[in-house]
């Protein structure tokens, strides 16, 4: 009896020190990842004041039609490879598992080759007849080689994932913005005074903001390449423990090629079409603003405007709810797949409560701050326009970090197909409500916020219905809604007064960055004081040890 209760309390230490190891090295995975996004959003910053708002149009344009390419060429790729390796390796297939890295191989080969080609060709056309802006089509060409690179990347990543580690996924993507950074100045600025030449002898004052946004589009494909680069000698170091792995199976049930090809193809269609769903909206948004409003220069710095700086700070409540509440979801995956119901609620009560606690602050201290905060951060364009959408944004930025979240849920569920009709339901209307708010109410980039707003606000109703269908989510709705709210508005209160009364004393940068420490450290204490997360919840967060640490120290818990 006492070595069987020795022997279980050292599996208890054991399962304790594999679920520590678990937490932390997820807390780890989210850093890195929020590491990458945070370059990613910072870059654009710099960039934006080396082109101006035409540029940034310009680099929009370039980017979200990688980005129709990428998803038609490659973005299933990732979520398909790493699926069908980890269901192989699980029963020991690893002669399968190599066929199918094989098939995936050729599949992403080909259809990346495809994708590249076919941008390239059809740059003139995109740029000038859908666009309506032909000076955007250097920059369409020099992003087009991106679709083939990222594809490959994502079938890299999908497979070392399959395999059980996202650290070759976490290091490619943090490696891919810190290389896309260093470059971005060198080429935006070399490319820049070419086009600023060229444009000089042709009369086009307009180039040089187009070859700037060039030169971005070729640093984003250096980044891309050199993530690339990693990721592949990553494979190679590891194919010798693959190989002995392969020399174990007994190769019994060995698949066809023709078999895998039809599983990559059936499976890579609805991931692909829930892409498109997800973020379609981006690419139909620009193709309807520049066939609906009237061709000029102002248009296009008007979308310039949206892509470049509201999109970018509207984008960053998102930003940490997605790190946040990618770093809950394979504890949430594995407790639905476990049938632990009251964990599966606890998670994902916990994403919906993490997401809102994120987004209301920024919301409301970008509400506060626009008319500063704008002219601190950005040296170049229409600082107006660009603040008065960062306010008439402030709903869209909490739907849209609330969005993430419910998609988050809706996977660790394994409910792709509700997801899938939730987006797709959301889309429709939105483009719906471009169209009528832009043709038929004049409403210009301002009608695109409001119908973004709607896109967010309909997908989070519909997919709370689809979640609420799939799990009791039993929790305080109260204390998830009504801290959060309190502690915002009591942060928004003395920001407003600090943005009010030392605007005479303090430059608008330092006043920013003054209103957002003293309003963080508030909100903070506030969250704290009125234990708007239990220990148990922030034990199970990344990141969430350190204000647990706080709290404690300050006999908050």
């Amino acid at each position: 009896m006492r070595g069987n209760t020795g022997t279980i309390h050292q599996n208890r230490r054991t399962g304790r020190t594999e679920s520590g190891k678990t937490r932390r090295g997820g807390g780890i995975f989210a850093v890195f990842a929020f590491l990458a996004g945070a370059i990613a959003v910072y870059k654009r910053i710099p960039l934006t004041n080396r082109i101006g708002d035409n540029g940034n149009a310009y680099f929009g344009m370039a980017y979200d039609t990688w980005l129709f390419f990428f998803l038609l060429c490659g973005y299933a790729m990732q979520t398909v490879v790493s699926r069908m390796t980890a269901v192989r390796c699980a029963k020991g297939q690893y002669r399968n598992t190599r066929r199918v890295w094989n098939a995936a191989l050729l599949y992403t080969a080909v259809s990346g080759i495809v994708g590249t080609a076919a941008m390239l060709l059809l740059a003139d056309t995109l740029a000038g007849g859908l666009f309506r802006t032909q000076a955007a089509a250097v920059a369409i060409r020099c992003m087009a080689p991106a679709v083939f690179v990222t594809a490959l990347s994502g079938a890299l990543r999908g497979y070392f994932q399959g395999m059980g580690s996202m650290v070759p996924t976490t290091l490619s993507r943090l490696a891919e913005e810190v290389v896309g950074l260093a470059f971005l100045s060198v080429l935006v600025s070399g490319f820049g005074s070419y086009g600023k030449k060229v444009g000089a002898l042709l009369f086009q004052p307009d180039y040089e903001q187009a070859f700037g946004a060039a030169g971005a589009a070729l640093a984003f494909l250096a980044g891309s390449l050199i993530s690339l680069l990693l990721l592949v000698v990553l494979y190679i170091l590891f194919q010798g423990s693959f190989r002995r792995r392969e020399r174990k199976d007994a190769g019994r049930g060995m698949e066809g090629y023709r078999r895998i090809g039809r599983l990559i193809a059936g499976a890579a269609l609805p991931v692909m079409l829930t892409g498109f769903a997800m973020q379609g909206s981006f690419i139909l948004d620009q193709i309807l603003f520049f066939r609906l409003m009237p061709s000029g220069a102002d248009t296009v710095a008007r979308w310039g405007i949206y892509t470049g700086k509201y999109r970018i700070l509207a984008g960053i409540p998102a930003l940490f709810a997605a790190a946040a509440c990618s770093g809950l979801l394979p504890s949430l995956s594995a407790s639905y797949t476990g049938m632990n119901h009251s964990r599966t609620r606890e998670k994902a009560f916990l994403m919906l409560k993490v997401s809102l606690a994120v987004s209301l602050p920024f919301a409301v201290f970008f509400a506060i701050t626009a008319d500063r905060l704008i002219p601190a951060l950005f040296t170049a364009g229409d600082m107006e326009t660009a603040a008065r959408l960062l306010r008439l944004g402030c709903a869209s930025i909490v739907l849209q970090a609330l969005a993430v979240a419910v998609s988050c849920i809706l996977q660790g569920l394994e409910r792709e197909r509700l997801l899938l009709g939730s987006a797709a339901i959301s889309l429709v209307i939105h483009v719906i409500l471009v169209y009528v708010l832009i043709h038929g109410l004049e409403g210009g980039i301002e009608g695109v916020i409001y119908a973004v707003t709607a896109l967010y606000a309909v997908f989070v109703i519909l997919g709370m219905v689809c979640v609420l269908r799939s799990v009791s989510l039993k929790g305080d709705w109260g204390r998830l809604i009504g801290i959060p709210v309190i502690a915002s508005a009591v942060m928004g209160l003395v920001v407003f007064l600090m943005n009010r009364f030392l605007s005479s004393v303090l430059a608008g940068g330092i006043l920013c960055l003054l209103c957002f420490a003293v309003g963080l450290i508030l909100y903070v204490l506030l969250m704290l004081s009125m234990h708007g997360f239990s220990q148990r919840e922030l034990k199970s967060m990344a990141g969430g040890g350190v204000f647990l640490s706080l709290g404690r120290l300050l006999r908050l818990y």
